[in-house]
Formats: C-alpha cells, structure tokens, sequence
C-alpha cells in the first residue's frame, strides 16, 4: 500500500510539473513571440540544407525505386541478398541522378535560353505588336464605323496606359531593381549552395532510407506506447501515400500538357512555342485554375504576335482547360487524396485564399490528410456504437431507435 501510494504520488508530482512547465512554456511563446520566430528562422536556416535534402530525396524515391525493382534487381538471380540489393539500390539512385543531371543540362542550354530570349523579343517588340492588333480589329471592323470608333477609343486608352505604365512605374524601377539583385547575389549563391548541398544529402538519404525508417520506427516504439506508436506511423504513411500520390501525379500531368501544347503549336507554327508550353505546363501544377492563369496570358501573347491565330489558340486552351480540369485534375487528385471533385475544389478555394500560391499547390493533399484522419475517427465513433459508416445509409435514415438502434428510413412521398 505505501509503495501505491508514494507511485500516485510520483504520478500526480509530475502530472503537476508537467502542467506548470506547459504553462510556463506557453506563456513565453505568447509574449516572447518575437524571440521564438527569430529561433525558429535561426533554426530552419541551420537546417536548410537537410531539408532541401530530404525533400529531393521525397521526389527522387519514386523513381529510384522504379528502377530498383525493374531494372536493376532483376539482373541478380538472388533478389533477398541484401549486398545485391544495396548494389541495385546504389545502381538505381545513379542512374536517377544522371537522368536529373541531363535534364537540367537540357533546361540550361536549350529551354532557359529560349525562354529568355523569347521573353526579350515579347517586350522589345510590344509597342509593334500593339499596332498589328489596333490594324487587326480595324480590318475586321471596317464595314461598322461605331464599333470602330468604340475599338479605337479603347485600343488608343490601353495603348497608352500601356507606354505610361513602363514608362513611369517599369524604366525607373530598373535601377532599383539592378541594386536589389546585386545585394541578393550573396543570398543566390547560397541558395544554390543548399541545392547543391541538399543534392548530395539526399544521396544518402535515398542510399539508406531503410535503415533511416527504421531507426524512426525504434524510437517510436521506444518511448511511445505501441498503440500511439502504430497511430503515428499509420498517421505517417497515410500523409505519404496522400502527399507523394498527390505530387507525382500532379507533375506528371502538368509535364504532358507542356508536351502536347508545344507540338500542337509545332504542328500550326505559332511564335513562342517554348515560352508557352513551358507557361502552360508550370502553371497546370494548380488544379482547375491553372490552365486559367497559364492560359490568359498566352492567349494575349498570341495576339500581339500573330492576332490571326488568337482564336485557335483560345480554343485549343478551353478544349485543354475542359479536359484538364473536368477530367484529368479530379479523377487523378481524387483516386490519389481518396476525396471528391467538391471537396479538391473547397480545398483549393480556400488554402489559396489563406496561403496564396503555395496554398493553391498543397492545399490539396493538407486538406485530403485532415479529411482522411477525421473520416477514420468518425467512422470509428459509429462502429464503437455499432452504427453504419456508409453516407449513403444515413441520407436515407429518417431516425434511429435510441434503445434497440434500430434504422428508421424515410418514407418515399
């Protein structure tokens, strides 16, 4: 009895310690706010380039385990001889590296510069593009003077909205703009720094990720109970399959419009092919309104251009937008969130809102992981009170017996 009673003791001094020390700790986090944020950023910049690691690593992982299991394992005959399947494992992050190396050499010597000069000539050549535009309409218009005037009139007040805007808000700025990217070239180099640094990182975390698993799993279980362990790693892989999923699909669609664009563009000859496939193609990693914001400002490059072929390519990027978002965005985001069109839209709408671009990219799978981890409680609830999980079930319930649970459905008018 006196051991009992001195172990409830012991139980209830460190129920007390452990409550004063949460409110100490929460006390200096409110009011010490500032010293806390200045920590945290002293924290995350210490730790930038293992987490510039770890996130390649997240990336690579898909492929390097593709080539792994069908490639490189199946040139040895014994597949469990962990020697081999270190070499296969060794083999495969090679050969991703190397294929991440020729797409950037790629992107470097042939995109990038295409890009860049694309984008020179687009604003060198604006006020000309202009003029072809202000003649396009007046050749369309020349049969109905009124409209014609109305066109001029708008067309003369862009035009020269246009010229006043780069005159006094883009040419004075450039100065600035030269000083502000010679004091950021520190911060560029370590930018690149951490990339670089994170690329080698990340070889070792892709050459031992088993082993990184496992010593997070051990001290999981070491010093949480096993049920709360199993519920964190449940938890864990739950957000993987989500996120991952989520990512890989996401790229992989944007990466095919960006291919199909710039060959339908090929096909008809349109100017800046590379600029907008590479425009369309980036910004199809939001979905729904991706297309949109990618869309917009190629049609209107289009038209400056070559005004003749605007209306193909409007309706190129409708077709491609109703495909994209009707089809591919919720069929592919919603088998790999395991959440509904509605739901993808909610969490887009409403992520975007708060947290801007990153918020529209992420807000996706966030909102998926939330919606997973309440939907396995909830339905946990009901089977606890040996009630029905299916939503069907319950749109055509009227009521349920409080003593015997039985189901009372709606009556059909």
């Amino acid at each position: 009895m006196k051991r009992l009673a001195q172990n409830k003791n012991f139980k209830l001094g460190i129920t007390i310690f452990s409550i004063v020390a949460a409110c100490i700790l929460f006390f200096f986090f409110i009011f010490k706010i500032d010293e806390v944020l200045i920590a945290l950023k002293w924290i995350m910049k210490l730790l930038s380039p293992f987490i510039v690691g770890f996130a390649f690593a997240y990336l690579l992982s898909p492929i390097v385990q593709f080539f792994q299991d069908n490639l490189f394992l199946k040139m040895f005959k014994d597949k469990k001889d962990q020697k081999k399947i270190k070499s296969a494992r060794f083999l495969s992050i090679l050969f991703t590296f190397l294929l991440v190396l020729a797409v950037i050499i790629i992107l470097f010597s042939r995109i990038i510069p295409e890009l860049l000069t694309s984008l020179e000539i687009l604003i060198r050549n604006a006020p000309m593009y202009l003029e072809q535009i202000r003649d396009y309409f007046l050749h369309l218009l020349k049969n109905h003077e009124e409209l014609e005037i109305i066109v001029l009139n708008n067309l003369d007040a862009i035009n020269n909205y246009l010229l006043t805007t780069i005159n006094n808000n883009f040419l004075p700025k450039i100065e600035e703009w030269v000083v502000i990217f010679s004091n950021g070239i520190f911060e560029i180099f370590k930018a690149l720094y951490n990339i670089v640094v994170g690329l080698i990182i990340s070889i070792y975390f892709l050459y031992d990720s088993e082993e990184f698993k496992g010593q997070i799993k051990k001290t999981l279980y070491a010093f949480l109970p096993i049920k709360n362990a199993n519920g964190v790693i449940d938890f864990a892989r739950r957000a993987d399959k989500i996120f991952g999923g989520f990512l890989m699909s996401m790229l992989l669609i944007s990466s095919l419009l960006g291919v199909i664009t710039f060959v339908f563009l090929s096909i008809f000859n349109f100017p800046y092919k590379v600029l907008i496939a590479v425009l369309i193609g980036v910004t199809n990693v939001i979905p729904y309104f991706g297309p949109f914001i990618g869309g917009i400002p190629s049609a209107l490059i289009i038209l400056l251009q070559a005004p003749s072929k605007f209306w193909l390519i409007v309706v190129y990027l409708i077709g491609i937008q109703q495909v994209e978002g009707y089809y591919l965005a919720p069929k592919v985001s919603g088998i790999k969130t395991g959440i509904k069109s509605f739901w993808v839209l909610f969490a887009i709408l409403t992520f975007g809102s708060a947290f801007g671009l990153p918020g529209m990219i992420l807000g996706v799978p966030v909102f998926a992981l939330i919606y997973s981890y309440a939907k396995a409680k909830l339905n946990k609830t009901l089977e606890d009170k040996n009630l029905p999980t299916d939503n069907l079930v319950y749109a055509k319930i009227d009521r349920i017996n409080l003593e015997d649970k039985n189901v009372f459905k709606k009556k059909s008018n």
